[in-house]
């Protein structure tokens, strides 16, 4: 590779020119040349010329291909605009040059891989992707970069372990307790442990997908365009979200095409179960997804005059499960184990103030009220609007904050700039929770969920709990109810009346 370690272009003495960092990482299955540098549209406009570049929302950076062409093109577009300083390439190109090619992530062949050279300096893994595939009852583990050998032989004690070259993955005998404790063990060891969901059983997965394009793939009568056109309509003008409109719509176009040629108004509410049971159930389709096809169906007949139609659809009984929440102890070790400025402030706002993940990213300097001490949550979930008081505790991170990151108009921003993503809050918390050493599977919400419960549990009224979250109807806040402490604490159990030696 071309080495740049001289900047390729000298500014004027007048000017300051934007430096940009190039850094490799490994994204992907694939190594690439990041770029790090203060948030400039023009250089951004520039950036994305190049052949192949790409916006990491992870990374929170462009990147472009692991190639010398690439950046002999990068160069030649930022000459004259920008400053190059590619130490770290340099070096990281020096080191890799030196790794055995048992070393190199794509081109492993053995278990023994992974083991590095005496006094030589390689950049590790930070993360690891844990899943589970349940159809061939396997463990699924991805590093993120090159691994070290003592990780895999903490993986062979729970059984033969399998190195999949094509994907750079590993596999070994699934059980809760491998999965529970190599999830702990990689955690303990400092890197990211990223839970992926699990992926579905591979004929589940190809009838799913047979089944819907075999269905998409029929053509629409005019009758049922005409309806998807009204639908699509109605929503608008009712300004539903933007999810719904889309998940509606599709839930229609697959109703109206599985009968395709036949007029809407013509469809028998018995074919409209058949529907719903050849399609939706027959292929395990969750009951949130079924409830979507029901009500989509339902409000396309009741726009056009047929609300009895559809009417005697059974929706699918829902399971009454109850939040998980953190104790205030474990709040303590969350935040208290995040160390980082604008992380830790991240976590407090979420558990401070009952905050949704997209309500938090969506928050602008704007909303803050220093004056009253509250914030201003704009069209939360259901479009409604609240304030929440901030505590002073609050106030001065977010001091702290602002002093050193000064955004421009969210409170919250990416490196470059612009609406943090909702990912990289996820990852912030799921740190945070292993660096805790809390076992809990839970996700960014349960801050939210404890917020309420420890509320209530403090004495606040139900109908203040409910201002305070944003629910339309008390029904959904009563839930804190059966998870709080507050009535249940002092109770006195029948065993403590029984002499037991």
């Amino acid at each position: 590779m071309k080495v740049f370690n001289a900047f390729f272009s000298r500014p004027a003495e007048t000017d300051v020119m934007t430096e940009v960092r190039l850094f490799r990482f490994f994204h992907r299955d694939k190594w690439r040349i990041g770029m790090r540098y203060s948030y400039n549209p023009q250089l951004n406009s520039l950036v994305r010329q190049v052949t192949g570049a790409r916006y990491s929302g992870t990374e929170k950076c462009w990147h472009i291909d692991n190639d010398p062409a690439r950046i002999d093109e990068l160069s030649s577009l930022l000459e004259g605009k920008a400053v190059i300083n590619s130490t770290e390439i340099d070096q990281a190109t020096g080191n890799r040059d030196k790794m055995s090619s048992a070393e190199k992530p794509m081109e492993q062949d053995s278990m023994d891989s992974g083991k590095k050279a005496d006094n030589e300096e390689v950049y590790y893994a930070k993360k690891v992707e844990i899943s589970i595939i349940h159809d061939i009852r396997k463990i699924r583990i991805k590093f993120r970069g090159y691994y070290r050998k003592e990780w895999i032989d903490e993986m062979k004690q729970y059984g033969y372990v399998e190195y999949i070259k094509d994907s750079n993955e590993w596999l070994l005998p699934w059980t809760k307790q491998a999965s529970d404790s190599l999830s702990d063990y990689f955690a303990s060891v400092g890197l990211q442990v990223i839970q992926r969901k699990a992926p579905l059983p591979e004929v589940l997965r190809k009838s799913r997908k047979e089944t819907a394009a075999e269905i998409r793939s029929r053509n629409l009568s005019p009758e049922a365009q005409k309806a998807i056109d009204l639908l699509e309509s109605h929503l608008v003008q009712k300004r539903s979200s933007h999810s719904t409109i889309k998940v509606y719509l599709s839930m229609l176009t697959l109703f109206l095409k599985y009968y395709a040629g036949k007029d809407p108004a013509r469809i028998t509410d018995e074919e409209i179960v058949d529907f719903i049971e050849e399609v939706i159930i027959a292929n395990k389709y969750s009951a949130s997804t079924q409830n979507q096809a029901i009500s989509a169906i339902r409000t396309y007949y009741r726009i056009v005059g047929h609300r009895r139609r559809a009417e005697n659809l059974l929706r699918p009984k829902k399971a009454m499960t109850l939040p998980s929440v953190f104790s205030q102890e474990e709040v303590k070790l969350i935040l208290g184990n995040s160390h980082n400025i604008k992380h830790k402030l991240i976590l407090m706002l979420i558990y401070s103030c009952g905050l949704r993940r997209g309500e938090l990213i969506n928050i602008r300097l704007k909303d803050l009220d220093r004056s009253r001490g509250l914030l201003h949550i704009r069209q939360g979930k259901g479009k409604v609007d609240r304030v929440i008081p901030i505590s002073d505790k609050v106030w001065k991170r977010i001091d702290e904050y602002l002093a050193a990151f000064n955004p421009s108009e969210y409170l919250i921003e990416g490196q470059t700039g612009g609406k943090y993503s909702a990912a990289s809050v996820h990852n912030i918390f799921k740190a945070g929770i292993n660096k805790a050493g809390i076992k809990k599977d839970l996700g960014v919400h349960a801050l939210r969920h404890s917020y309420a419960t420890h509320l209530h549990e403090g004495g606040l009224d139900i109908r203040y709990i409910q201002e305070l979250l944003g629910h339309r109807s008390s029904r959904t806040t009563e839930i804190y109810t059966k998870i709080s402490r507050r009535n249940i604490a002092n109770l006195k159990s029948p065993i403590d009346d029984i002499d037991i030696e």
